[in-house]
């Protein structure tokens, strides 16, 4: 009976083997190729990813030089050989900019619109649609700009989004819109110094102002008297006199020497220049006439 069953379990294993053998052999195949066939997918995605990258950094440094055409060059072949890696965006990024700086607005347009619809990342599709705002802004369609503008959502752009917002208000004469998109701007992080030039540029409402008086002008400063000179300085002199009164007879004194007087002339000083001293008058001396004899008689 024993052996019966071990007979029956070989012919019953042979049975399910005959029966699942096929599908066993083929699973194992199928999962061999699979782990060899995802290594080789990531093997040849990784050199695909390296040669993505080796090709954009060329265009770079193309793009870095004054050859544009060869830049267009290189960075087309990104597009053409890569063009679902994330290299093909930046590269269309960088083209778009290249087509501006040359004047082609319809080329950076056709750029930036591609990068919208091919963009792997959310954050590069809103760079894309600032840019892309900003040729609409140059070229006065103030409807489209806006429409870009409303479907930015990535927060770190929320500045550059704001401050773009109010160019495009300012540029349809709603200054009172664009001031708030400045402001707005500037309490995202923008550009300090940029924004708030913007601002104050702007027309402040005349309920908002504030009148400041303007403080009185200093009074105008009186010359100062020039100083005399010396030589406009006046001399006074006076001859001293002496005066005899009439006493008794007597013989008349013999003359008296004349008496010579010198007079000390006073310079004023100048303030600027030392003036040239001046010369001293001359003074003459003054005679005194002897007293005339009085007569015996009278």
């Amino acid at each position: 009976m024993e052996q019966y069953t071990d007979d029956e379990r070989v012919e019953d294993l042979k049975k399910w083997w005959q029966d699942n053998g096929a599908s066993i052999l083929i699973g194992i195949g199928l999962g061999v190729l699979a782990i060899f066939g995802w290594q080789y997918w990531r093997s040849y995605r990784d050199t695909q990813a390296e040669h993505a990258s080796q090709a954009y950094e060329a265009f770079v440094a193309a793009a870095e030089k004054p050859d544009v055409e060869q830049a267009r060059q290189r960075g087309q072949a990104v597009l053409s050989d890569f063009p679902k890696s994330p290299y093909a965006a930046l590269a269309a990024l960088r083209l778009a900019k290249l087509a501006m700086d040359t004047g082609d607005a319809t080329t950076a347009r056709q750029r930036l619109e591609w990068v919208i619809a091919n963009a792997k990342l959310d954050e590069v599709k809103d760079i894309a649609r600032l840019r892309l705002a900003r040729v609409h802004l140059a070229a006065g369609q103030l409807a489209e700009a806006g429409a870009l503008l409303d479907s930015v959502a990535t927060a770190s752009l929320d500045a550059e989004r704001d401050e773009l917002r109010g160019d495009v208000y300012l540029a349809g004469h709603d200054p009172a819109k664009a001031r708030t998109a400045y402001t707005a701007a500037l309490a995202a992080g923008g550009g300090q110094g940029l924004l708030q030039l913007k601002i104050d540029n702007l027309a402040v409402p005349t309920a908002d102002m504030i009148v400041i008086d303007a403080p009185a002008p200093p009074p105008e400063a009186q010359p100062e008297p020039a100083p005399a000179s010396a030589e406009s300085a006046p001399v006074s002199i006076k001859p001293a006199v002496t005066a005899l009164a009439p006493t008794e007879p007597v013989s008349a004194p013999a003359p008296a020497e004349p008496a010579t007087v010198s007079v000390p002339v006073e310079t004023a000083p100048a303030l600027t220049a030392p003036a040239t001293p001046a010369t001293p008058a001359a003074v003459e001396p003054v005679p005194v006439a002897p007293p005339a004899p009085t007569s015996s008689g009278q």
